[in-house]
């Protein structure tokens, strides 16, 4: 979000903050009170975040509230269809509507995505661009940094330095992943794959170099990830591709922290730390 951003979202919680009643919400009204509406503790409390969190929110503070939390938000305000898109935009996210209505995200693969903690899981629609993930893979990738038209998994592979410093063997997966994305593309012509392929001949010359080699990659299970993490340290993981009888054209990938390692225990600090950054 930039400056305009968080303030236009700032200003649209306190005002739907001071609309509401405290017995709009389920709550004993209590002492008159100088001003309307509820208390900033009170909407903490409801959307279950931390009351200095949510204040730095409507301060304009540059935070990025997950797509999980401004959910948690929208339900605590009682914003309807049209409010809780809004506050999804202005806080650079997809609006959940927009999501059902092209089948991105159904509840009961949400579900199964976020019920995979500790282990990183992400939700991958037919163009290999990323829909929904849960706070471990955030807390590792950081994909929430990324505007949603940057999530291209592929791309972002590329383009964040982070992936290329932290994955042992980089290259080989990042001409894995051009070969899943050139399958794709063979599979359905979208003209979103095609952007991307051109996006990374432009922007990086090893891709372009390596996608005229014409290899090609099926996305399955099976393959083994290693990363050095600055905070976490070493992680081992193996990679499991599940696909969506729901919604056909997506995938959960599952990153299965290997048996016999501390991955899990490692991740799940990991996740921990970065929740209580966000919070305080």
């Amino acid at each position: 979000m930039d400056e305009a951003q968080r303030t236009a979202l700032a200003d649209f919680l306190r005002s739907r903050r001071a609309r509401l009643r405290p017995e709009d919400v389920g709550l004993a009204p209590g002492a008159r009170r100088r001003t309307p509406g509820l208390r900033r503790e009170e909407v903490a409390v409801l959307s279950n975040v931390g009351t200095t969190w949510y204040t730095w929110l409507e301060q304009g503070r540059d935070i990025n509230p997950s797509p999980e939390i401004l959910a948690a938000l929208a339900r605590a305000l009682r914003l309807d269809e049209p409010g809780t898109d809004y506050l999804f935009r202005l806080a650079g996210q997809v609006p959940p509507r927009m999501a059902s209505e092209c089948g991105v995200v159904p509840e009961g693969l949400l579900r199964l995505m976020h019920a995979q903690h500790p282990a990183p899981a992400v939700v991958f629609d037919d163009a290999l661009e990323i829909v929904a993930f849960n706070a471990v893979a955030d807390a590792l990738y950081q994909y929430s940094e990324f505007a949603p038209e940057d999530r291209s998994g592929v791309w972002m592979f590329f383009a964040a330095k982070r992936f290329r410093h932290e994955t042992v063997d980089w290259e080989r997966h990042a001409r894995r992943l051009l070969g899943e994305l050139r399958e794709a593309f063979a599979r359905d012509p979208k003209p979103r794959i095609g952007r991307t392929l051109e996006r990374l001949r432009s922007d990086f010359p090893e891709a372009a170099v390596w996608l005229d080699e014409h290899e090609v990659a099926h996305r399955g299970a099976g393959v083994e990830l290693h990363v050095r993490h600055p905070e976490a340290g070493e992680l081992h993981m193996e990679q499991i591709v599940l696909h969506s009888a729901e919604a056909p054209g997506l995938q959960l990938v599952v990153k299965l922290p290997k048996a016999g390692t501390d991955t899990a225990q490692r991740l799940e600090r990991l996740t921990a730390d970065r929740a209580l950054a966000s919070a305080t």
